[in-house]
């Protein structure tokens, strides 16, 4: 018998595969896969890089990128396309889709 809520969760969790997320959702996803330490408040323009973002962080995020969103993300796209910010990132993954 499934737990109570279950179902729930799991529609949520094929609904957030679908959809392309907010500068927010994606600061709090970041937070949440433990790739980066974001403050609470940090700013959707706010610079990854100076938040922590290094080679090792981008090797993870394009692979959870891919997982999570199903958008196909290269190392040196970040560099390239100035995806430096969750704004410009969350609006890179919404193109992708």
């Amino acid at each position: 018998m499934p737990r109570p809520g279950a179902s729930h969760r799991l529609a949520r969790m094929a609904r957030s595969k679908q959809l392309s997320p907010t500068p927010t959702e994606l600061i709090d996803w970041l937070n949440g896969e433990g790739l980066l330490d974001l403050d609470w408040d940090f700013p959707e323009d706010g610079d990854l890089y100076e938040a922590g973002m290094d080679e090792n962080v981008i090797a993870h995020l394009v692979e959870a990128v891919m997982d999570e969103y199903e958008v196909e993300l290269q190392p040196e796209e970040i560099n390239e396309l100035g995806l430096s910010t969750p704004r410009k990132m969350a609006d890179h993954i919404a193109k992708n889709r």
